[in-house]
């Protein structure tokens, strides 16, 4: 085989291997969306429930806003919310604030510097368990009548991401009445009691 042909073909490899990177990462991109899932799951005893919140992004992301409304049951009561290791471990969550009176929930958590200079490392693109949520009522948890829905939220707190160009992303949010996926990270977290809970009855 001359020089020439030899030239040749190390082009066509090294296209058809860009090629395929191309073709790989697009499939890789698509796999990704821009949402949150609320998989709700009955608790320990027949009164409770657990909301588990996973998310995905598909850019960098520095910041999200949980914003949330419940309702379907009048005796409904958020116990703690909890955020998650893997996905949440690198921002800094404030204590949640929830309304009993309203049925609303409110988490924001922020990627924060280690210093004055340094560069903010953001959560990569991907997926998994970000907040688990636990719940109790007076009477068997109606798990049917259960709805939990993104709303705004006084002033301008709604459903988002904030990525690392500081952007705003809306993720698309659905609820459904199923186990969670198994999590390829540890799950386990943080516990947080809910500001504004009153005490269980």
């Amino acid at each position: 085989m001359n020089k020439r042909v030899w030239i040749n073909v190390l082009a066509a490899v090294a296209l058809a291997w860009v090629l395929s990177d191309q073709s790989s990462a697009a499939t890789a991109d698509t796999t990704l969306a821009n949402k949150m899932t609320a998989y709700l799951t009955p608790g320990a005893t027949p009164r409770d429930a657990v909301v588990s919140i996973w998310m995905s992004n598909v850019n960098p992301v520095i910041g999200i806003t949980l914003s949330f409304k419940f309702g379907g049951i009048d005796s409904l009561i958020l116990d703690s919310a909890e955020t998650n290791k893997g996905r949440a471990t690198p921002f800094y969550v404030p204590q949640p604030l929830y309304k009993r009176e309203n049925q609303t929930l409110l988490i924001n958590m922020l990627i924060m510097r280690d210093s004055i200079g340094a560069k903010i490392t953001p959560l990569p693109p991907g997926g998994g368990p970000l907040a688990t949520l636990y719940f109790h009522t007076r009477a068997p948890f109606a798990t049917d009548a259960f709805k939990m829905v993104a709303m705004q939220l006084p002033p301008d707190n709604t459903l988002m991401y904030i990525t690392e160009t500081l952007n705003t992303v809306l993720p698309e949010f659905t609820v459904v009445r199923k186990a969670p996926p198994a999590a390829t990270s540890p799950a386990a977290g943080i516990s947080k009691p809910v500001k504004g809970k009153p005490k269980s009855p």
